[in-house]
């Protein structure tokens, strides 16, 4: 009785775990993360011709990539690949909307990559980085994050770019890195809530069998030393 209960108990975990959690657990980073991370070296290392080789040995599996998500995420690609081909891009910029729309879609949870990202970019935002190139970048970014973030925080944060393109001043910039960093903050604690929750459920119930074994080897040994006693009486 007890090993069944432990192999429900098992069985459970297995469930209600997030197969992405379990997923993080086993594995190191995933494919398109580690290529993101191989052609941000050759670029800042400026040997952009093997970044440029890199990028063109990898962009037909790309699309093959894209091809398996949803249509809104095929969407956003499109409009990344067509801003990157058209428009004139410093070298600095190294396709990077492209990238990170590869790190966060092949993530099994998105929205700490996509935290990461903005903290960087929410703490340029404030530095002595030019207006522009802080457009630019939004322009890169917002694409892939607005699918993972709610609608409204997304124009609050557009209202207050365009408003410091009005008048670029510290308030105007402060202002647009608070909402920046508010985006995901609420998807990250329903992340953490979610997983302290799932901890919290599977440890009570890994508690309560190992409870519920003791007390039934417990019972089994008495009844064993009841029978002992009273075969030697």
């Amino acid at each position: 009785m007890g090993r069944a209960v432990l192999l429900f108990i098992c069985s459970l975990i297995f469930t209600l775990v997030p197969s992405g959690l379990l997923h993080s657990w086993s594995e190191g980073p995933s494919d398109w993360e580690a290529f993101a991370s191989q052609y941000r070296r050759l670029a800042a290392d400026e040997k952009f011709d093997l970044a440029e080789r890199l990028w063109n040995s990898k962009y037909a599996e790309m699309e093959q990539y894209v091809q398996t998500l949803p249509d809104h995420h095929k969407e956003t690609w499109t409009h990344l690949d067509l801003y990157s081909s058209t428009d004139e891009l410093e070298e600095t910029k190294w396709e990077e909307g492209l990238l990170t729309f590869l790190e966060v879609t092949s993530s099994e949870n998105p929205y700490p990559v996509i935290a990461e990202k903005l903290e960087h970019f929410s703490d340029r935002s404030v530095s002595s980085v030019p207006l522009e190139d802080i457009e630019e970048e939004w322009n890169l970014i917002r694409p892939v994050v607005k699918n993972y973030v709610d609608g409204a925080k997304m124009k609050e944060a557009n209202q207050a770019l365009h408003e410091l393109s009005v008048i670029d001043s510290i308030t105007g910039r402060e202002k647009f890195s608070g909402k920046i960093t508010e985006l995901v903050k609420g998807k990250s604690q329903q992340d953490w809530n979610a997983f302290l929750s799932t901890a919290i459920f599977i440890g009570g119930a890994i508690l309560v069998t190992l409870l519920y074994v003791g007390a039934i080897n417990y019972r089994e040994s008495s009844k064993n030393r009841h029978r002992m006693k009273s075969g030697h009486s």
